[in-house]
């Protein structure tokens, strides 16, 4: 008797630790072993203990793993039999295995998440419950619901963070790299993935590092580097081997698309066979749109060997099945694609239109701003498809259209600005100025010349091309070392890229607005060399960048135009963010020619006192100060000013909450213009954020200005605009006057990082 309870914990003991091994053999993808682990019966003692739940829990997700579902389901429905039962605190765990099988749909797997989230709060367990959010994102995720799959991802981030989980850490890290991936944002994406693969290589949590490797390569290969896509998914694909996972069919799938993208078309057709073959197997939701996925790769390759009838066959039969917006958007643009090799131009037009209002359906899907912006990078094949269509059919004009459709689409909702009248000739007639629409393609680009009276189209080589002509450009192009002697051939060399092909309709104009596009967004087009003369372009035209055609012209409201807020020369908040020489004297330079001004510097030019100045009863807003361009999140850019209460950060996302009516502001600062370019809404960072709120233009900079240069550059801007020239103009006379000097201040380092930005 005395030796009783020692046995029992012995057993127990024993017992505990024989399934926690089976954890974390399932942590390391080896299903087959959990059974060898955990499927021996427990003792008769511990046959409705807690460790009786865990085992049948766990017996559950190696028997869904290994394709074996109704021992799953038997297995699942007892084990949360028991916990209801016996041990509530185990219930939440069981609910969250449920809500994790992909042989459940996805409302029933929803039921249960949100079920367990119930209990797990009931029990204070703030692990489970932090998983239970996760599983919650995965299943928004599946859903198509990204951006509240996204909220739920980063809280489960922080939670992770404050219990220094590193397992369910990288788990986040990965899941998030699958959302930004869904809806466009790679750069994001990419980064999220890489912490996780390394810290699932850590952990030896393999199961989870392949669905890492098979998302990181779709990004890698939407971006184009197929070299390193192909390593993904070849590892990916071994390891599902390995560990016999549900996975190995989507690695199949994605090794046969580069297959097809390199030209492999037997290889990839055999691969793409076995894929879709192991997808067929499996149960659920995901495995259904992989086979459809596989059905739209098979027509891809019959359209490459000419199959066309195969082809649209496969393709009406996805579209007669799909629910996915993603499955359905691409099986609409392959299907115009064949449509378009049938010579059937009528049918192609009809599935481009249909894909593209699909992209636009997801695109309002997603309610967070920050978060649309990235949504027409998922679709750039397709407009570039559509585009090269409709100029094939000699239809200029809508391919114009279709070109502009997604351009600053972002800023012209947050303005309220109708997008169904599209005439970019009034547009160019109201503005009165000649607008340079670009559109940079695979195979080839496209320059649209907008004028009051006309719109002509001219053909540019593909993008690769023009953005290898670009970065070789500005290779010193910006720092003090770069200028006509250094790299005026390189400059001549992209005008005539750029430019060149339309000088005949270009030859009197001495106004242009340039809508770019790709890595042309963050250039300065006025850096440009003309070869007849070889001097830079800013000497025979003045420019402003404009987002998109619709937002040329905007009506100028000229009130309070003399009414100057001055905010600058900070009282320094952070040992990162230096006092700037100049920035008292470039203040004072700018005051003079106001004669009403409110001026907010040292410890009074706070983010705070921005708002509480009533921006929005400035004619002009002016910042002295530095800033900071954030390309995962530039909506998180700001302008650095002193701290106060709530920090000293004046936030992009603050300013759009706060609407003005400024004739201009400008930052005077670092990479105010922005560091992240996106394929719809071009760049985004603090002058975007400006024109959002309602200013008619920004003046921002590309990269790193010199403050005593720009100390200057704005004295005479003002003095320009004084007299009575509107900023455009004072911009570039400011410019020409540094251009023209005899001093270091020539080179275009110093007068070329400022811009234009119109649009509001």
């Amino acid at each position: 008797m005395a030796a009783a309870p020692q046995d029992a914990d012995s057993a127990y003991r024993d017992a505990r630790i024989r399934i926690l091994g089976a954890q974390d053999l399932i942590r390391q993808g080896q299903y087959t072993k959990v059974y060898e682990t955990a499927a021996p019966e427990l003792p008769p003692s511990l046959r409705h203990s807690d460790i009786a739940v865990d085992r049948l829990w766990t017996l559950a997700i190696a028997a869904s793993k290994l394709g074996r579902f109704d021992e799953a389901r038997r297995d699942l429905d007892e084990a949360q039999k028991l916990a209801a039962q016996s041990h509530p605190d185990r219930l939440p765990q069981v609910l969250l295995v449920r809500a994790n099988m992909m042989m459940f749909p996805l409302a029933a797997r929803k039921r249960a998440a949100t079920e367990a989230l119930r209990a797990a709060k009931r029990t204070g367990d703030v692990k489970t419950q932090t998983k239970i959010l996760g599983t919650l994102g995965n299943i928004a995720a599946m859903s198509e619901h990204y951006d509240e799959a996204i909220d739920y991802g980063e809280k489960t981030q922080r939670l992770a963070i404050t219990l220094h989980d590193e397992s369910l850490l990288h788990k986040t890290e990965g899941n998030l790299g699958w959302y930004l991936n869904e809806i466009g944002d790679r750069e994001n994406a990419e980064e999220h993935l890489r912490a996780a693969i390394a810290a699932a290589t850590r952990m030896h949590a393999e199961d989870n590092r392949l669905v890492y490797l098979l998302n990181l390569g779709a990004s890698e290969m939407s971006r184009g580097d197929l070299k390193a896509a192909r390593r993904e998914f070849v590892e990916a694909n071994e390891l599902a081997a390995k560990l016999s996972s549900s996975e190995k069919g989507n690695a199949e799938r994605s090794i046969a698309e580069i297959e097809l993208l390199e030209g492999h078309l037997s290889a990839a057709r055999a691969e793409n066979a076995k894929a879709r073959q192991f997808n067929q197997k499996e149960e659920g939701t995901e495995p259904a749109l992989a086979v459809q996925r596989s059905l739209i790769l098979d027509a891809r390759i019959d359209l490459a060997e000419n199959k066309l009838d195969d082809a649209t066959a496969t393709l009406e039969r996805v579209l007669a099945e799909a629910k996915s917006k993603s499955v359905r958007w691409e099986a609409e643009y392959r299907l115009a694609d064949v449509c378009a090799a049938n010579n059937k131009p009528e049918a192609a037009d009809h599935h481009y239109r249909a894909a593209v209002e699909t992209v636009d359906q997801a695109r309002q899907d997603v309610r967070q701003t920050e978060l649309k912006f990235s949504v027409p990078d998922l679709a750039t094949p397709l407009y570039d498809a559509y585009i090269d269509f409709l100029v094939r059919q000699k239809r200029a004009g809508d391919a114009l259209r279709i070109a502009e459709l997604n351009r600053a689409r972002t800023l012209a909702e947050g303005l309220q600005i109708d997008d169904e009248k599209f005439d970019p000739r009034a547009a160019a007639r109201e503005a009165n100025i000649v607008a340079l629409s670009y559109h940079l393609g695979r195979t080839r680009s496209f320059l649209w010349v907008i004028t009051p009276a006309d719109v002509k189209l001219f053909d540019l080589p593909p993008a690769a091309t023009i953005e290898s002509a670009v970065d070789r450009y500005q290779e010193t192009f910006a720092t003090a070392r770069g200028g006509l002697e250094t790299n005026g051939a390189r400059g001549e060399e992209l005008y005539r890229m750029l430019v060149a092909p339309a000088a005949n309709v270009l030859q009197r104009v001495r106004r242009l607005a340039i809508i770019a596009d790709g890595r042309l967004l963050p250039f300065n087009f006025e850096t440009l060399v003309v070869p007849s003369t070889h001097h830079y372009w800013i000497e025979d035209v003045t420019i402003e960048t404009v987002p998109s055609v619709q937002l040329l012209s905007r009506a100028r409201d000229d009130r309070n135009r003399g009414r100057l807020l001055l905010i600058g020369d900070a009282a320094p908040a952070d040992r990162a963010f230096p006092p700037l020489q100049y920035a008292g004297e470039e203040m004072q330079r700018v005051k003079k020619h106001f004669d009403r001004t409110t001026m907010l510097s040292g410890a009074r030019a706070t983010p705070h006192a921005y708002f509480d100045s009533s921006p929005e009863s400035y004619g002009f807003v002016h910042f002295v100060a530095h800033a900071i361009a954030m390309r995962q999140r530039p909506l998180d850019s700001a302008v650095i000013l002193a701290r106060d209460g709530e920090g000293y950060k004046l936030y992009a996302r603050d300013v759009i909450a706060h609407p003005i009516k400024a004739r201009l502001v400008t930052i005077s600062s670092c990479h105010g213009a922005g560091r992240r370019a996106y394929h719809g809404e071009g760049l985004v960072g603090l002058a975007w954020a400006f024109l959002r709120a309602g200013s008619h233009e920004v003046i921002a900079s590309l990269w790193e200005a010199n403050d005593r240069a720009t100390s200057s550059l704005m004295d005479s801007m003002y003095s320009a605009i004084q007299a009575g020239h509107d900023p455009v103009d004072a911009l570039r006379i400011a410019k020409l006057q540094l251009l023209h000097s005899k001093t270091i201040y020539r080179k275009p380092f110093y007068w070329a990082p400022f811009a234009v930005y119109t649009g509001s």
